[in-house]
């Protein structure tokens, strides 16, 4: 994969300082660099659930690793654009009011989140 073209608004961060912003999720959960677009709708995602935290099962990967979990060639966990969620934790209703324009699903519950650049893709595993 090349490297990402930014979209508006969109940097890479790395070790982001501005806990204030992202207050919830860490570079070490997330991998680095990661979007900025990822974690400001990571967090809309968050408050929508209230209190209850929101588990990253994974983030950015390594080519290695994506090749091992058998990730898509063009995985947008390549370049800090993706996270994967539990299932059963967030509808995907919910995913798209908090403004993720990739969205894989599990019976309902989005499972897979990114900000990928385009109108909003859905799919089912």
């Amino acid at each position: 994969m090349t490297r990402p073209v930014r979209q508006p608004g969109e940097k890479f961060v790395m070790n982001w300082q501005n806990r204030a912003r992202w207050e919830h999720f860490s570079p070490a959960e997330l991998g680095q660099p990661c979007s900025s677009l990822l974690l400001d709708a990571l967090e809309r995602l968050r408050a929508g659930l209230g209190a209850q935290p929101l588990p990253i099962i994974s983030g950015r990967r390594t080519k290695r690793h994506n090749a091992e979990v058998g990730g898509a060639i063009d995985s947008q966990h390549l370049v800090g654009r993706a996270a994967d969620l539990p299932v059963g934790l967030v509808v995907v209703d919910a995913a798209i009011f908090a403004g993720f324009t990739g969205i894989g699903d599990v019976d309902g519950f989005a499972v897979h989140v990114d900000v990928r650049p385009g109108p909003l893709v859905r799919w089912t595993y």
